[in-house]
């Protein structure tokens, strides 16, 4: 579940182009060679959560909360049992397991993009029973988080 936190506030993009071909086909891409390098934005109880995804299986998302004077920064890492179980040109899913011996814990993030849209469905398990389901969504931003200041956190 607490790993679904750094998810749900967030969510990713990326431009590519071919040097030897001036015609891109973007139907083989997967989502996150499409969308790396590209930030969404979505504010939630005002708090104003950037993504911006990146073409790495076990880093895909970086994230920047606004704090007011400051963002704090994360940088999703999976664990043993989180997979990336789809990335497909548009549609990407994280599916996140915990074991504590005695409950399975488990969330599935689908992620898809349209246009400047994009919407993160998010469903979570305890030992197979569906216990919380929603979406979020994000719209694509020029903002330049590269230029945020960070907290010190």
């Amino acid at each position: 579940m607490k790993k679904s936190i750094y998810l749900i506030p967030f969510i990713f993009i990326i431009f590519t182009c071919s040097k030897s071909d001036p015609v891109t086909n973007t139907t083989s891409q997967t989502f996150l060679e499409k969308y790396a390098g590209t930030v969404w934005t979505t504010s939630d109880d005002d708090v104003t959560t950037y993504i911006r995804f990146v073409n790495n299986m076990n880093h895909p998302i970086e994230y920047w909360i606004d704090a007011n004077e400051c963002f704090y920064y994360l940088l999703e890492e999976f664990f043993e049992n989180d997979a990336i179980t789809q990335n497909l040109n548009d549609t990407i899913e994280f599916t996140y397991t915990e074991n504590d011996g005695d409950i399975v814990y488990v969330d599935i993030i689908t992620v898809t993009v349209s246009g400047n849209t994009m919407v993160a469905a998010y469903e979570y398990y305890e030992d197979d029973t569906l216990y919380e389901s929603g979406s979020i969504i994000f719209i694509k931003s020029s903002e330049k988080v590269d230029d945020f200041i960070l907290c010190d956190d």
